[in-house]
């Protein structure tokens, strides 16, 4: 064993690295989906039976495929090189578009679509940045939905939004970003979101409909 990998071993055995991941890993990007679209479809005046059919849909297209996906091509669903990063980008984006049809098919409600909607066209953003850079995805999926849920809930849902730089921290910890990519993965989810829920879907602030 060398110095460096003496070194990265400390580093990753300190507490704080291990906070970290633990953050890093909670909230996980294909975690936060599923909790998002939950909030959403709890508080939905849909009947019972159209809930559970749409939460089906929302995990088996946003968290399900992309997951199993990664899982067979690797051990665990981080993907830190940049060049491992296209085909799983691919594979959820067509997997959210596909989602996004299904939920217009079953009469979603207007902001569980905007949201699978966002999830394809920032993962597409960011797939297409990711030919000359990495940008934080975590950050990008942490904002995103805040956005959802802000437009859903109101204003009580901005304490959460400090979940966002807590996500950006942890991987700034871990250093699997720089601050850059990570403020940009950050923008992504929280302006890309909110331009296409207001302009695109004209989702009215607070509302369900």
């Amino acid at each position: 064993m060398n110095t460096t990998d003496l070194e990265l071993n400390t580093r990753q055995d300190s507490s704080l690295y291990k906070v970290a991941k633990l953050v890093s890993n909670i909230f996980h990007p294909m975690t936060l989906s599923s909790v998002a679209f939950l909030g959403l479809i709890i508080a939905s005046n849909q009947s019972t039976q159209q809930k559970l059919l749409l939460f089906a849909t929302v995990t088996f297209f946003s968290s399900i495929v992309p997951i199993l996906f990664i899982y067979t091509q690797r051990n665990w669903i981080d993907t830190d090189e940049r060049a491992e990063r296209f085909l799983p980008f691919i594979v959820g984006i067509v997997s959210y578009f596909a989602g996004f049809i299904v939920l217009i098919a079953i009469n979603a409600p207007t902001i569980i679509q905007a949201l699978m909607f966002c999830y394809a066209t920032n993962t597409l953003l960011v797939l297409l940045i990711t030919v000359w850079w990495k940008v934080s995805v975590h950050t990008t999926a942490a904002g995103g939905p805040l956005v959802a849920l802000t437009y859903s809930f109101g204003t009580g849902v901005f304490p959460l939004y400090l979940i966002v730089p807590l996500v950006g921290l942890s991987r700034l910890i871990m250093k699997k970003h720089t601050l850059l990519q990570v403020i940009m993965g950050m923008l992504i989810g929280i302006i890309g979101t909110a331009v296409q829920v207001h302009y695109v879907f004209k989702v009215p602030f607070s509302s369900l409909t």
